[in-house]
């Protein structure tokens, strides 16, 4: 039971230890100055992911762990631009097995002219999508979601709120690493931006908000502390 992940940006570079694969053209900046009023804990930085089009779609780090039956995520996410349109998304906050096999993720897809959320997820041997929800520009949003191959159940939430959940079928997946930032594209969108902070992978719970004053993990907090010391 415990946090497998919990990268919050601050600092200089990462907190946690993420390998980078950015495409020619696009953007991504760990050190971003966060936009628009930062969600509650979050500090001053956060992630910045910028892609020019759906040819230069990567722009994003990654994190290999061990194999997790039981998947909770959490992405604070802010879209200020998008570049969508109709059925073109942007895939984001995303687990893989250890084949690189896409196990789930949250896009903002567009449809019929409105920008929306959504999860996906495997089951059944294939792709599954829920109910698309709407969503605004320039808007800080949590999104969750849980992947749980050993109660075979799926859920995801936006803000705390359900928007969907339900039972998995085999076959399944097994995710061991997390990517954060844009790894693909749908369609072949023109320039996008998105901001995420506060990442979290736990393996027992909802990681639910971010408590006040949580912008710096205690690594990074005693890393801080230390320099101050000197």
């Amino acid at each position: 039971m415990a946090r497998i992940v919990d990268e919050n940006f601050e600092g200089t570079g990462y907190e946690e230890t993420w390998a980078e694969t950015v495409n020619a053209g696009n953007t991504l900046d760990e050190d971003s100055t966060i936009p628009g009023t930062p969600p509650t804990g979050a500090g001053s930085q956060c992630l910045k992911t910028i892609i020019v089009d759906g040819t230069s779609e990567s722009a994003y780090a990654l994190q290999t762990k061990t194999n997790q039956n039981i998947s909770y995520i959490r992405a604070y996410i802010y879209c200020s631009q998008e570049g969508l349109a109709d059925t073109f998304a942007l895939r984001l906050a995303a687990l893989y097995n250890s084949a690189d096999a896409l196990v789930a993720r949250i896009i903002i897809i567009q449809v019929s002219g409105a920008l929306k959320f959504n999860y996906q997820y495997y089951s059944g041997g294939a792709l599954q999508s829920a109910t698309a929800v709407n969503m605004s520009l320039n808007t800080w949003y949590r999104v969750e979601y849980k992947y749980d191959i050993t109660n075979m159940l799926w859920e995801w939430q936006i803000d705390g709120v359900s928007q969907g959940s339900g039972s998995l079928s085999a076959a399944t997946l097994t995710p061991d690493r997390i990517v954060t930032g844009i790894r693909t594209v749908a369609g072949n969108p023109t320039q996008s931006t998105v901001y995420t902070d506060l990442v979290v992978w736990d393996d027992a719970t909802w990681p639910g908000a971010e408590s006040a004053g949580g912008g710096l993990s205690i690594p990074v907090a005693m890393k801080h502390y230390k320099d101050m010391r000197v």
